[in-house]
């Protein structure tokens, strides 16, 4: 029998000794994608899971741990970590978490800690319904910080930013399940008949998207393997929506991977053009290996790294779309481990990249055309910032699109030319649309 547990163990450790984070989820469950689906499911749940809470999870471990989390070897916090979040967040039999996180204490050599592992674990345990948490009238950020499991620089920023209701909106996401959503192609299929094959909902959001419902692995799924489908946030999709694209548009894509964009305006363009670029050849294989996929016969690809100006797509496009490298704020319930990896000045350093690559941007643009930029963040000098940036510097001007959004979507905002969208809807994510013309 394979030790799920201990995969789980051992791929949180890898987290400690790199910078994987979840993107190395993928890589285990590849490894053993042999194994049941409930078995696959249980591993991505402790991995996902024990990341996800960690902020809440070393509260509590420092609330019944006579040694801090931080003064704690890393195998012993990260078993730790693990068995506490089952304790926490699962249904797993209380003497099934003790057992087996005990278990692997001893298997990797940690005999000697075993009784630590043990004590601490009974502890939690006991008390699971007696923790003491932070006030939320004492101390607002503290509060909002261990319960939705989010830095406290990240929750004073949003709270600061954009109001005490949004900025919960915004943390409860970052700890909710999201759906799994997908772009029906619709040059080359229905909506319904899309659905049908995908065993998934027709969205009552988007009119384009649908909601998956059960199933093993992407590739297995009809509609995905002949190209119907693209896997793409509901979020995502409103670039293309509100782009205004129409048939025989040139339309640029400037950090395009994985190309779901690009796929999206190609749908649109009909006889029209799509021109997908990123910085490597590892990121531009990707949007081709979805474009052989879906079969578009519009599309072409280069690598071109944005920051760099590049003379030969000088005035050449009706549309750019540039979604810029972000912080990533709107999006930490899909990439959990990502609010551990930025910081206050990395914010401000992508900042300076946004803009590069949108000063190199607006050049692209033909006189009279319309460039789109977006970001999955809630951070106001990345999206509000940005749009004064180049309505100041390059005398660009906001276009509304407010008619174009689904209506359910639909934000007093976006008659001024941007959107900031915080997931209150529960399929969207914290996403920024902005759109302007040359």
């Amino acid at each position: 029998m394979t030790d799920v547990r201990t995969i789980a163990y051992e791929a949180l450790l890898d987290t400690e000794n790199s910078d994987s984070g979840l993107s190395g989820t993928k890589a285990v469950l590849d490894k053993y994608s042999y194994l049941e689906k409930n078995d696959r499911g249980f591993i991505k749940l402790l991995i996902e899971g024990t990341i996800e809470r960690r902020i809440t999870i070393d509260y509590v471990l420092d609330l019944y741990s006579k040694v801090h989390v931080s003064k704690m070897k890393k195998q012993i916090r990260t078993l730790l970590r693990m068995g506490t979040y089952q304790i926490l967040y699962t249904d797993v039999a209380d003497f099934a978490v003790v057992n087996e996180t005990v278990r692997i204490a001893k298997k990797k050599g940690f005999a000697s800690l075993s009784g630590f592992v043990n004590g601490v674990l009974r502890s939690i345990l006991r008390s699971r319904d007696m923790i003491i948490w932070p006030d939320k009238n004492d101390d607002i950020v503290k509060y909002l910080s261990v319960t939705y499991s989010c830095p406290e620089w990240i929750v004073r920023k949003l709270y600061d930013e954009q109001g005490a209701e949004n900025a919960e909106s915004i943390l409860k996401l970052s700890i909710s399940t999201r759906p799994v959503t997908a772009r029906v192609n619709l040059s080359k299929t229905t909506i319904k008949d899309a659905a049908k094959r995908s065993k998934g909902v027709i969205s009552d959001v988007c009119d384009c998207a649908i909601i998956l419902g059960d199933y093993d692995t992407i590739p297995d799924i009809p509609a995905f393997a002949d190209g119907s489908i693209c896997i793409q946030d509901i979020s995502s999709m409103l670039v293309g929506i509100v782009s205004g694209i129409k048939d025989g548009d040139t339309v640029l894509d400037i950090c395009a991977a994985p190309g779901g964009k690009s796929l999206h305006a190609a749908d649109m363009a009909g006889s029209g053009k799509v021109i997908a670029l990123d910085v490597s050849e590892k990121k531009v294989e990707k949007i081709r290996e979805n474009i052989r996929r879906c079969g578009f016969m519009n599309i072409d690809t280069e690598v071109s790294d944005a920051t760099v100006y590049n003379n030969k797509f000088e005035s050449i496009a009706d549309v750019v779309i540039a979604d810029v490298p972000c912080s990533g704020i709107g999006v930490m319930g899909r990439k959990n481990d990502s609010k551990y990896n930025i910081s206050e000045q990395s914010v401000e350093e992508l900042v300076k990249l946004q803009r590069m690559i949108l000063k190199n941007a607006v050049r692209y643009v033909k006189p009279g055309g319309t460039l789109i930029f977006s970001t999955c963040t809630c951070s106001y000098e990345e999206n509000q910032g940005n749009m004064r940036y180049l309505t100041e510097e390059f005398g660009l001007v906001p276009v509304g699109f407010y008619d174009l959004l689904p209506e359910k979507l639909r934000d007093e905002s976006a008659k001024e030319g941007y959107i900031q969208l915080y997931g209150k809807d529960g399929l969207t994510d914290g996403f920024f649309i902005g759109k302007l013309a040359k």
